[in-house]
């Protein structure tokens, strides 16, 4: 999550409540919406002033945007607080991860066990080496 909000929420139990407004109208509260729904999404009050930003928007219209706004301005609050909680949530993790410090995972071999420490590891491996080298009445 980012913590920019790139959407806001419409909710279809609004619908009978605008579904009388002439288009022209309902055009006015979508660009209105969007636009507090912008606002909102990056901190700032999308709700005061709307006013003055449309003015061809009918009394009617302006009750449908007052109570439209406030459930995206909580819809706003919200995710913020969710991505706040995530972030924090995060840094629990990371600073109990660093507190454990867990060895670094050796990669999976056959006859590899799980309580192998590094001395028993390389012992293995020179022992291999051994077995790959000439024995001496091979040799040259």
């Amino acid at each position: 999550m980012s913590g920019k909000r790139s959407s806001m929420l419409l909710y279809f139990d609004n619908f009978h409540r605008v579904a009388g407004l002439p288009d022209e109208q309902l055009g006015i509260l979508f660009r209105a919406l969007m636009e507090c729904g912008e606002r909102e999404a990056e901190g700032q009050d999308g709700i005061t002033g709307f006013e003055e930003r449309y003015p061809g928007m009918s009394d009617r219209t302006q009750m449908a945007f007052l109570f439209m706004a406030d459930t995206i301005r909580r819809d706003a609050t919200a995710y913020a607080e969710k991505c706040a909680n995530y972030r924090s949530a995060a840094q629990r993790r990371a600073e109990q991860r660093e507190s454990q410090a867990i060895p670094p995972v050796l990669p999976p071999e056959p006859d590899r066990t799980p309580g192998d420490t590094l001395d028993v590891l390389v012992r293995r491996n020179e022992e291999r080496r051994k077995k790959r080298e000439r024995p001496d009445w091979a040799a040259p």
